[in-house]
């Protein structure tokens, strides 16, 4: 293409672009003006978009001032992170990710502290949108693995991808979640289980999802939690496998003292212990988990924090009655 070509080209696409972005041109008009066919106008845009000419910037509005401090000071927390928006509960990680992100900064890691992640969707999400940089400082599962083929089912998984994100150091833990009694017996007797219960405890963050019950996913039944169980008939909620009811009582399963993971007490003197509560159906888990002191700091969208704070109401209100 000769140099006046290319002008003459570049001139195309700022004339449809400036028609239709600026002047609320309908692309039939911006094809008769061009004399062009309205497909070779789409694709005009298109490349506007692609080279740079147009630029579209989303400005979303800003959450209600008092959103986070009222949630805050209801549920004992040290800091709310809030999203503008209504997260893809199947994919968070692209809207939590920066007041993720914000929390981290937060946390003030220095390299060596640890920084401990649970599994699900949420987690693993944010773990491949974040942008931190955290160099030294160690990652590691906050509990075993599952069977499940599902890399959110895959705390070494999101090790990895977290810290391939923030340029962290990983630390794996190859073990199920769940082991059998003899098994568990045997790992605290030979202290095959000391590393990771030194890491657990010396934690100074950490990130869990929160999962909404009844639990629809196979793959927490297949990694051997009994979710028919009658105990956990009440549960609003899990985090690291921890079950909940909504006035944050601890729901013990047949099986649950044989749980390889980061326990309750453990969680509940992490500095900062972040939960990830991305979509409305998180609405009573994040709440049940809060009261449970299974995390400090939440990180959530908007439409989330609005149901937890109307759920909240809607509870003072049944109480003065």
């Amino acid at each position: 293409m000769s140099r006046a070509q290319a002008a003459d080209d570049v001139d195309l696409l700022v004339t449809a672009a400036v028609m239709y972005y600026e002047h609320d041109a309908s692309q039939k008009e911006i094809a008769d003006h061009l004399g062009v066919s309205r497909p070779t106008v789409s694709r005009l845009l298109e490349r506007a978009r692609a080279q740079g000419i147009v630029r579209i910037e989303i400005v979303p509005p800003q959450v209600e001032a008092d959103l986070a401090p009222r949630l805050c000071e209801r549920l004992g927390l040290r800091a709310v992170h809030i999203a503008s928006g209504r997260a893809n509960e199947a994919e968070p990680g692209p809207l939590l990710a920066e007041p993720l992100g914000a929390a981290l900064d937060q946390a003030d890691l220095s390299p060596g502290d640890v920084l401990i992640v649970s599994w699900g969707r949420g987690v693993y999400s944010a773990s491949r949108h974040v942008r931190r940089s955290l160099p030294g400082v160690v990652v590691a599962p906050a509990m075993g693995g599952n069977a499940s083929d599902q890399p959110w089912f895959q705390p070494n998984e999101i090790v990895r991808s977290l810290t391939t994100q923030v340029g962290a150091q990983a630390r794996y833990f190859h073990a199920p979640a769940l082991v059998p009694d003899t098994l568990y017996r045997s790992l605290l007797e030979s202290g095959g289980l000391d590393e990771f219960l030194d890491t657990w405890e010396s934690a100074r963050a950490s990130i869990v999802g929160v999962g909404a019950w009844p639990k629809p996913d196979a793959s927490y039944a297949a990694a051997g939690f009994p979710v028919d169980d009658a105990a956990l008939h009440g549960a609003v909620g899990d985090v690291a496998g921890r079950s909940f009811l909504i006035d944050g009582t601890l729901v013990p399963f047949d099986g649950s003292r044989r749980l390889l993971g980061v326990t309750p007490e453990q969680l509940a003197k992490i500095p900062t212990a972040i939960c990830l509560a991305g979509g409305v159906s998180k609405t009573e888990a994040a709440i049940g988990a809060a009261r449970a002191n299974l995390y400090n700091v939440l990180v959530t969208d908007a439409a989330t924090a609005r149901a937890m704070d109307a759920y909240l109401d809607a509870e003072r209100r049944s109480a003065s009655r």
